[in-house]
């Protein structure tokens, strides 16, 4: 258990390192350039070490915030954070525990008077560190999420590249009852299968446009012959359709139906496939 807190807080050390040094620089810089605290009692260069001694209270202040809440900052970077309520108690630890390291860092070591303005300074410039730690660990959580969908697609364009590389060269040969009305076609170039009475309609792919032909078979029969085929979905007792065709899903009160690529011809959506189409769409 030991070992496992301290490797958390390796890890965030090394993401947040530069992050909090930075905003240690800043507020060094701010200090020394805004001046919202008298130095009177300073030289130049001891000026320069105390201003420096505020940067060295930010960094220290925000390792310990990082000990305490650690496992808290863990889950920020995930879907969904469960100690939503330790999350606001870790901006605001570091707002207090940087007010009051600042104020007693004036009055003792800077030997300033504490007062009702220099406190309202003090709170504002702290208010910079939640602040710029809230907007880092939200930049961390969408470029998370980013690299997730990224490989997410990366994984969706490999599996439909395997899937078009199955079926792009393969030919099957439709078989009619009358075996002169057999024919051989490419699967890629099959756009549609509709039933018709003791017929199919076979749409295919030719020569830029999408033609028809009927073959005496049953819409069951042929659909057997396509189960290998990933690219084809089921959208109607009487309809087959190649996903690759598909342009868009329209509805019409309770009726449903599908526009395709290259042609006018439109397939029937039935209410026990829509849920089917609309995945795939």
């Amino acid at each position: 258990m030991t070992n496992n807190k301290i490797n958390q807080f390796i890890i965030l050390t090394k993401r947040n390192f530069r992050t909090y040094l930075g905003i240690a620089i800043s507020i060094i810089l701010f200090i020394q350039f805004f001046q919202p605290f008298s130095f009177d009692k300073f030289d130049f260069e001891n000026k320069l070490l105390f201003i420096s001694g505020f940067g060295v209270i930010v960094l220290i202040t925000l390792f310990i915030s990082q000990l305490i809440f650690q496992k808290v900052i863990f889950q920020t970077g995930k879907e969904i954070t469960q100690n939503v309520i330790y999350l606001p108690l870790y901006y605001f630890f570091q707002i207090v525990a940087t007010s009051l390291g600042f104020i007693f860092y004036i009055h003792y070591v800077g030997q300033n008077t504490t007062t009702f303005n220099s406190v309202v300074r003090v709170i504002f410039i702290c208010m910079s560190l939640p602040i710029t730690i809230y907007l880092k660990n939200n930049f961390f959580t969408l470029q998370q999420r980013l690299n997730k969908y990224s490989n997410e697609v990366r994984e969706l364009k490999e599996k439909l590249r395997k899937v078009t590389e199955s079926y792009d060269n393969k030919v099957i040969e439709i078989k009619s009852d009358n075996d002169s009305d057999n024919f051989r076609i490419q699967v890629s170039d099959i756009v549609y299968v509709k039933s018709a009475d003791n017929y199919v309609e076979i749409g295919y792919f030719d020569e830029a446009v999408v033609k028809k032909r009927m073959v005496r078979n049953t819409l069951k029969r042929i659909e057997q012959q396509l189960t290998e085929f990933n690219n084809f979905i089921r959208t109607h007792r009487t309809s087959l359709v190649n996903i690759q065709y598909i342009k868009k899903l329209h509805k019409n009160f309770n009726t449903y139906w599908l526009s395709l690529e290259f042609t006018k011809d439109t397939i029937p959506v039935s209410r026990q496939h829509l849920l089917t189409v609309k995945e795939i769409l």
